[in-house]
């Protein structure tokens, strides 16, 4: 009655690893399953998307900063960004140049105890 009565542990070890390896190896399956369909619905997304609502505000913008006018609000005038940048570059041109007259002129001062 004793040989009833045993386990076949080799038969119960093999049927558990085989059993881990499989559910390791679904696991992993589905997984890479996973990851590959949302990475075709991003793609299949992506072609399908259209960017009209940013395409119009972008020129919508692009517009507003390149023609002249007045703020109806403020009664701030506007200029093109272009004209704008032009000011700006011109100005700093003429501080640099107000700057080195100065210096040259306060070098040029001749010190009185010196003379």
């Amino acid at each position: 009655m004793a040989q009833y009565d045993d386990l076949n542990v080799s038969r119960i070890f093999t049927v558990g690893v085989i059993s881990v390896v499989v559910t390791a190896v679904t696991a992993l399956a589905v997984q890479v399953f996973y990851f590959s369909i949302s990475q075709w619905h991003l793609e299949a997304k992506s072609a399908m998307g259209s960017y009209q609502r940013q395409n119009e505000v972008l020129s919508q913008q692009a517009e507003r900063i390149s023609v002249y006018g007045v703020d109806e609000e403020t009664g701030k005038i506007t200029i093109p960004i272009d004209k704008a940048i032009e000011l700006v570059v011109a100005e700093s041109k003429n501080e640099k140049k107000s700057k080195d007259e100065d210096k040259k002129a306060s070098n040029e001062q001749v010190d009185p105890s010196k003379a």
